[in-house]
């Protein structure tokens, strides 16, 4: 789908980086989007993990066993 932004400070901003890169409008405008969109997935990922991370916690807990810290040792000191 072809994109027309008319907005008097986008342009300003692609020719302040064209000026400073010397690279095509294209070019800018694909790196900036592609720049966002792993910016977007990354913050969803971390969203996903932070509300999972609760139920994983009470599931790690739930699994979890006591010992004695003699138990991972033998006589002479080595692991058991």
């Amino acid at each position: 789908m072809p994109v027309n932004i008319k907005s008097p400070r986008v342009d300003d901003l692609l020719a302040q980086l064209r000026q400073l890169t010397g690279r095509g409008a294209t070019d800018i405008v694909r790196e900036a989007l592609e720049q966002e969109l792993q910016r977007q997935r990354r913050l969803r990922r971390i969203q996903r993990l932070q509300d999972d991370l609760p139920s994983l916690q009470r599931q790690a807990a739930d699994q979890a066993r006591s010992f004695a810290a003699e138990q991972l040792y033998d006589d002479q000191g080595l692991p058991a």
